[in-house]
């Protein structure tokens, strides 16, 4: 048998449950270093590409509008 973690070993089953929003806000070392390195600029670009997305209807409802 193990002997139970202390207060200061983090459980690795019970790490996984806490949602990523409260360990980015709680500044987990390693959710902050993936979110430096690569959640944050996905999410630049998904922002960027729904924004595009977003302007091409924009210009195509104007010229459509315009035709009539």
């Amino acid at each position: 048998m193990r002997p139970p973690p202390t207060d200061q070993t983090p459980i690795e089953k019970e790490e996984n449950k806490i949602p990523k929003w409260d360990r980015k806000r709680d500044g987990d070392l390693v959710y902050r270093k993936y979110w430096n390195e690569v959640g944050r600029p996905l999410r630049r670009k998904m922002l960027a590409e729904r924004d595009e997305q977003r302007r091409q209807k924009a210009k195509a409802r104007k010229r459509s509008n315009r035709m009539t």
